[in-house]
């Protein structure tokens, strides 16, 4: 059985470093293809990345387009910093003493910043229906701002299990003390 369980979270962890490396990717190039629309080729608009066309934002006002692409850089980016605590939290775990104090701060820390994420993807999705209200063409922009709501979900979740976890951390330090 425990076998099964190191090759499963061998397994997860490294699925996690494949999901971190494409998030990184895709931030990055959310972020050079914003530099290049907006400061060397404004054509570059048309597609931003993997289709998501911005240009009538960028030519209905230059300020809205840096603050929707910025917001979108920052939940991508959001992202990827989850993962990358996930990796840290595979690589702190110990399976024999697993409840620790780093573990815990882990978990609570990814469970605020999956929070925050929910939160920058509501505020882009309303950002970008106020936008579309004033006749603003946002192609594709809605695959790029979807999963406010699981994110709100998973962090109300993932806090649920940091406050467990606590829990777990002070009956064991308490079963070290009697013994």
């Amino acid at each position: 059985m425990q076998t099964q369980t190191k090759r499963i979270l061998t397994f997860l962890h490294i699925l996690s470093w494949i999901l971190f490396v494409g998030v990184c990717i895709k931030t990055g190039a959310l972020l050079f293809s914003f530099f290049v629309s907006r400061f060397i080729n404004p054509v570059a608009a048309l597609d931003l990345h993997l289709g998501l066309n911005l240009s009538d934002l960028m030519s209905y006002s230059i300020v809205h387009y840096t603050n929707l692409v910025i917001l979108l850089i920052i939940t991508w980016a959001i992202r990827a910093y989850i993962l990358y605590l996930v990796i840290q939290l595979y690589r702190k775990t110990n399976l024999v003493h697993p409840f620790s104090s780093d573990v815990a701060v882990l978990i609570k820390r990814i469970s605020y910043v999956s929070l925050a994420l929910g939160a920058f993807i509501l505020m882009g999705k309303l950002y970008s229906n106020w936008l579309a209200g004033h006749g603003v063409a946002l192609n594709n922009l809605h695959e790029y701002l979807e999963g406010a709501a699981e994110c709100f979900l998973m962090g109300g979740i993932i806090y649920f299990i940091a406050q467990v976890f606590n829990k777990g951390i002070e009956i064991q330090t308490e079963n070290e003390l009697t013994v």
